[in-house]
């Protein structure tokens, strides 16, 4: 397929590119790009981001530096505050504008109030926090050395979203968007609340299952945005 429309991914907190490569394999008509985060993946000697103003502005210059023509994006958890951020640098650009925007297991809402925690407090609760999610196997929950290495990264990721509010987020477009959630991670009331900013077509796909649904459900998460794209 010639001009393969191109899917520019936004990983969650504490993850990497890697995260999508199961569901690249459902969409061989789509050109995936799965950004990484600066400390995270295969830039994990970079420094984190003290703020998603940091974060937008980079992924917003590799965006940049792609030829884009036919695009959208997909944000899952916290990658959906990253892709609506980059959405307001591409919509106050020359780019041209995306065709879809997926927005995935978050709800646009503060979530976490982190300021006020000592760094010990802060650390139990993104341990916490991340065992909640289902991120991190069993084997691994008491594993010093995978803590040693990965809450840092959390941490990070946990601190700016902990820091962004989404009251200051000023984002209004018609561009057609999809979300998906669980409802026992992200009630539909709540992810109707991305309707004070996407004014245009808002639709709706539930699944069962915790944080992580797309896991068990990458193909048919897969099925809609073909769909959504035309392909």
């Amino acid at each position: 397929m010639q001009n393969k429309p191109k899917l520019f991914c936004f990983t969650y907190a504490g993850g990497t590119a890697a995260f999508f490569d199961e569901i690249e394999q459902d969409l061989e008509d789509v050109d995936i790009v799965k950004l990484e985060y600066s400390g995270h993946g295969e830039r994990h000697k970079e420094g984190f981001y003290k703020d998603f103003d940091e974060l937008a502005d980079d992924m917003f210059s590799v965006i940049t530096g792609q030829h884009v023509d036919q695009y959208a994006l997909f944000g899952y958890s916290m990658g959906s505050i990253s892709a609506v951020e980059v959405l307001k640098r591409i919509l106050s650009s020359n780019l041209p504008a995306p065709s879809n925007v997926f927005l995935c297991a978050h709800e646009p809402k503060t979530r976490y109030a982190l300021q006020l925690l000592s760094e010990d407090e802060l650390d139990n609760w993104v341990k916490e926090r991340t065992i909640q999610f289902g991120d991190v196997p069993k084997k691994l929950m008491n594993n010093r050395v995978f803590w040693r290495t990965y809450l840092p990264i959390y941490r990070a990721d946990y601190t700016i979203i902990g820091k962004y509010s989404f009251e200051e987020l000023n984002l209004q477009t018609d561009i057609p968007t999809t979300v998906f959630y669980s409802e026992t991670d992200t009630p539909l009331e709540d992810m109707r609340l991305w309707e004070n900013y996407f004014k245009g077509l808002v639709e709706y796909q539930e699944y069962d299952g915790n944080h992580f649904f797309i896991r068990e459900h990458h193909k048919e998460i897969a099925e809609v945005i073909k769909i959504r794209l035309g392909v």
